[in-house]
């Protein structure tokens, strides 16, 4: 079985189509799971899982593979403990797990992000 982690705020329009796409995709052999908080990652480490994630400032949806590529906002509070942060100090204590990162824009187009989510999970 293979798990996309859907994140993002659902009550933000333009920070909830990983949500959206968690509730209303269903593809065989790959399990959607809405995700609050990115420590919910943990219990994925040991499987075949990708992270979905509104990202600002892209028109197609992205892979990333390289964490040294995500933008994380300086942190004042825990408040701002994001996924980016969170996707790097797991790198930086050595996980052995390889994250894919699929990053959309939030205006994507469910049936373009089913497409795409069929490339490179199947």
């Amino acid at each position: 079985m293979k798990y996309v982690l859907c994140f993002g705020n659902p009550y933000v329009k333009d920070d909830s189509l990983a949500q959206q796409t968690a509730k209303r995709l269903k593809l065989d052999g790959i399990e959607m799971v809405s995700c609050n908080s990115p420590e919910e990652i943990m219990f994925y480490m040991d499987k075949d899982f990708a992270i979905l994630d509104v990202a600002t400032g892209i028109k197609e949806a992205q892979v990333i593979s390289d964490l040294a590529q995500l933008e994380s906002s300086k942190m004042v509070s825990l408040h701002d403990f994001d996924l980016a942060f969170f996707l790097k100090l797991l790198k930086k204590l050595n996980t052995k797990s390889k994250v894919r990162l699929i990053a959309v824009p939030a205006k994507y187009p469910m049936d373009k992000l089913e497409k795409r989510l069929k490339l490179e999970l199947l």
